[in-house]
């Protein structure tokens, strides 16, 4: 093999646009990350869900949860500590989402990743700051409640379908585009329906639809189902650049060499 050929041979990698380590080879960060990313995820949801199935649990009797929304939970004991576990742990995933997109070779991935930090931003301020109580007048701090909680649930599923869109021009992340857009569009729509019923309350004092409860709650279960799949993509994603990358060279070009 001549200087020529090897040289070829240990350039293939940096070709498919894989960053190379110092003796040659492709590297196994990206898609390493990419799973620790998705654990990282997986495990955030699991842990963001646990005390909210809690909750749900000791409420039975005095909460009905069709007619209630998840934020009225507060008031119960260790309500407070629970869903700002459970919101800070969704802010976890969010962010790991938004750091392993441009690890995983997703084109143009500054805006999804901007919206997943934002909805990680919001849903810290969801935790911080409780709703005010049932049958009184919301205050500053319930109103920063809503308004963050409102934020989440509207650019989680648009966060998603932009991955989606810009999947569709990438190899590695073409198997993923179809399902994640699919996903986002149905969390989108139960978004805007959901935050589409917050309107009459504001206007007369009670929803349109009067089983908001129950909407959130399917709303929050497709926008945790979003999270996942985001992660999963992604790291199918790193793991098909680096699989790529690790391709020997071909026996046309080293013939041409």
């Amino acid at each position: 093999m001549d200087s020529v050929e090897i040289l070829m041979s240990v350039s293939t990698p940096a070709w498919h646009g894989v960053p190379m380590t110092s003796t040659g080879g492709s590297g196994r960060e990206p898609a390493g990350v990419a799973r620790a990313g998705e654990a990282i995820v997986t495990a955030a949801v699991t842990v963001a869900l646990l005390p909210l199935g809690f909750l749900h649990v000791s409420s039975i009797g005095s909460l009905d949860p069709s007619t209630t929304v998840i934020s009225d939970y507060v008031f119960l004991p260790g309500g407070y500590a629970l869903l700002g576990g459970a919101a800070i742990s969704s802010a976890v995933a969010c962010v790991a989402l938004a750091c392993g997109m441009r690890r995983a070779d997703l084109p143009r991935s500054r805006p999804p990743a901007v919206l997943f930090v934002s909805a990680a931003v919001g849903l810290v301020l969801v935790a911080v700051f409780p709703t005010h109580t049932p049958g009184t007048t919301p205050g500053l701090v319930s109103t920063v409640h809503r308004a963050a909680g409102g934020w989440v649930f509207a650019v989680l599923p648009l966060a998603a379908w932009l991955v989606a869109r810009r999947a569709r021009s990438v190899p590695a992340w073409r198997p993923a585009a179809r399902p994640l857009a699919v996903a986002a569009a149905i969390s989108g729509v139960i978004s805007a329906v959901f935050l589409l019923n917050h309107v009459p309350i504001v206007i007369a004092g009670s929803p349109f639809l009067p089983h908001i409860g129950a909407l959130q709650r399917v709303l929050y279960a497709a926008v945790m189902v979003v999270l996942v799949m985001t992660a999963r993509a992604t790291r199918l994603a790193a793991e098909r650049v680096h699989d790529t990358a690790e391709l020997p060279a071909t026996p046309g070009l080293r013939g041409a060499a």
